[in-house]
């Protein structure tokens, strides 16, 4: 096996490996952030009377949706409330005007978070108060002692008797509540089971929950790659119009990933909360699915995603035209690895490495791309916490700064580790010293900005330490945090080791393989992260 194809099979073990323990350490089930607090009467509780009234509450703000709220009483029949009521959408309050009574009663539930993803689930409890089924059949045995004098009196004749028995026809239609006689078992079917009725797991429609999750994950890449090749191109490449084209086309692909994960997070959701994928051929299903803070959210990467798979044109300047921010921040914070004060490679064009026939992206010409990417950096100001959770104009700030200075980090290695693969394989000069002393400024910033903006949100969102380790998305977060530092100990590493090196020589091939191979082990990593991302943003934090 040569030495390219090891280092590949290195990046795909590491990459399987992380995402693999990614999945073992936050096993459990994702979910909305409106999370089940609790219920009255409370899941194995035993009443010694007859219930008429159940009361669920939620962690967050509940709206009913698919089946909504369903009971099953003693008998196994299906019932629905009579009446439901919530002040403040996290108490779901159900009457029945007949009481449940005579044993076990099972109760399922599904409702839809402000952020449209829905979450389901059930509880029983027992009534011991027995039914009031035999106060009718007594009243039935004492009615004959009752008529038979009346029947003896000769006023009473045919036609009026008969006038006497039809009310008593439709007597029954009236008595019963009219919920349960709606919602009954058809004539003729068994009585339904109470584990088979709590048991949720079929409470979606089949692989709706796969759909969703790879949709996510499709989004987040999108994201990474049109926001990061964006940036990239805009402030760390220059080189070739070859360069820049390839560069450019991640963006208008990352674009077209948005799209698709924009349509098929609407698709999810929609079956989701209906119940069944046969929601999708109504106008109204999807419209109210889509009427929410998610629905925003989606919309806005469906159009973002288009623009920049459409808009992003290629065109080129020479680089040495205008000022370079790169170059102004490196020499206003001395950000970068190595010699500050080193000079131009030979060939500059009086800028520190930058070459006289070096080109740059002309985004003047992409100025619809670049709305696009901007519109997709601004929906997840609308999805995930943002929808519940905390001050929301503090958290959609931190949310839109950390989404964008993480794709910005994460999509611009990817960038460089690909422009540094294409240069070598065409025999080209890599000029790594240029791309790592760029890089290493946008690289840095980044990381700061999206450090601070990711801690301002973990403070909102986590009630308490415990989080961390207790919740889905606390656990989904830690193992985020890990892979995190193993990309940025990359980083750390080209920035105080590689870059140096590469200032004392910068031909030297050893250390540009290395370079290349840390790059692209950093990418990986971010890869892993991005998937990591991707489930953090629909876990539940309670």
């Amino acid at each position: 096996m040569t030495t390219r194809r090891r280092s590949v099979a290195t990046v795909l073990l590491a990459s399987v490996a992380m995402v693999s323990a990614v999945v073992v350490f936050a096993a459990s089930p994702a979910a909305a952030h409106t999370g089940f607090e609790s219920s009255s009467p409370a899941d194995g509780d035993v009443v010694d009377e007859p219930v008429s009234e159940i009361t669920l509450t939620f962690s967050g703000e509940a709206t009913p949706a698919g089946e909504g709220f369903v009971v099953l009483d003693p008998t196994g029949t299906i019932r629905e409330a009579d009446e439901i009521t919530s002040v403040d959408q996290l108490t779901w309050i159900l009457r029945f005007d007949e009481p449940l009574a005579g044993g076990d009663v099972g109760v399922r539930w599904m409702v839809a978070a402000p952020d449209a993803h829905p979450i389901d689930g059930s509880f029983s409890f027992t009534v011991t108060a027995p039914t009031s089924i035999d106060e009718p059949q007594l009243q039935e045995e004492t009615a004959p002692a009752a008529t038979e004098e009346p029947n003896d009196a000769p006023e009473v004749t045919a036609d009026e008797q008969q006038l006497e028995e039809e009310p008593t026809e439709s007597e029954p239609a009236t008595t019963e509540p009219e919920s349960v006689e709606a919602t009954a078992a058809p004539t003729g079917s068994e009585p339904i089971d109470l584990e088979s009725f709590v048991d949720t797991s079929d409470a979606t429609p089949v692989a709706a929950d796969g759909v969703a999750a790879m949709a996510r994950i499709l989004s987040v890449l999108g994201a990474v790659l049109a926001i990061g090749g964006a940036a990239f191109a805009a402030f760390g490449l220059r080189g070739g119009p070859a360069d820049v084209s390839t560069v450019l086309s991640w963006v208008r692909g990352g674009g077209v990933l948005l799209v698709i994960g924009a349509v098929a997070e609407a698709v999810a959701i929609t079956a989701t909360l209906a119940g069944q994928w046969s929601a999708l051929t109504s106008a109204a299903n999807l419209g109210d699915a889509l009427w929410s803070s998610a629905g925003l959210a989606i919309a806005l990467r469906a159009i973002g995603g288009f623009l920049a798979a459409s808009k992003t044109t290629s065109n080129t300047m020479t680089a040495s035209t205008g000022g370079d921010p790169v170059i102004a921040a490196r020499q206003l914070a001395s950000i970068g690895g190595g010699d500050t004060a080193a000079p131009p490679p030979e060939g500059g064009a009086g800028e520190p490495f930058l070459f006289a026939e070096d080109q740059r992206w002309d985004s003047r010409a992409a100025l619809g791309g670049l709305v696009g990417v901007g519109l997709v950096a601004v929906s997840f100001m609308f999805d995930g916490h943002i929808a519940s959770e905390g001050p929301r104009w503090l958290h959609a700030a931190a949310n839109l700064a950390h989404v964008t200075a993480a794709a910005i980090w994460a999509g611009g290695v990817v960038m460089l580790a690909l422009t540094i693969h294409r240069r070598r394989r065409d025999n080209r000069s890599t000029q790594a010293l240029q791309l790592a002393m760029r890089f290493s400024v946008i690289a840095t910033t980044a990381l700061v900005t999206a450090g601070v903006a990711g801690t301002a949100l973990s403070i909102i969102v986590i009630d308490a330490a415990s989080d961390l380790w207790s919740t889905p998305w606390g656990r989904l977060l830690i193992a985020k945090v890990a892979v995190v530092a193993v990309a940025a100990a990359g980083g750390a590493y080209n920035h105080r080791v590689i870059v140096p090196a590469l200032n004392q020589n910068p031909d030297d091939h050893t250390t540009i393989d290395r370079f290349r191979t840390v790059v692209t082990l950093e990418a990986a990593a971010l890869f892993a992260v991005a998937i990591i991302t991707a489930f953090l943003i629909a876990a539940s934090s309670t």
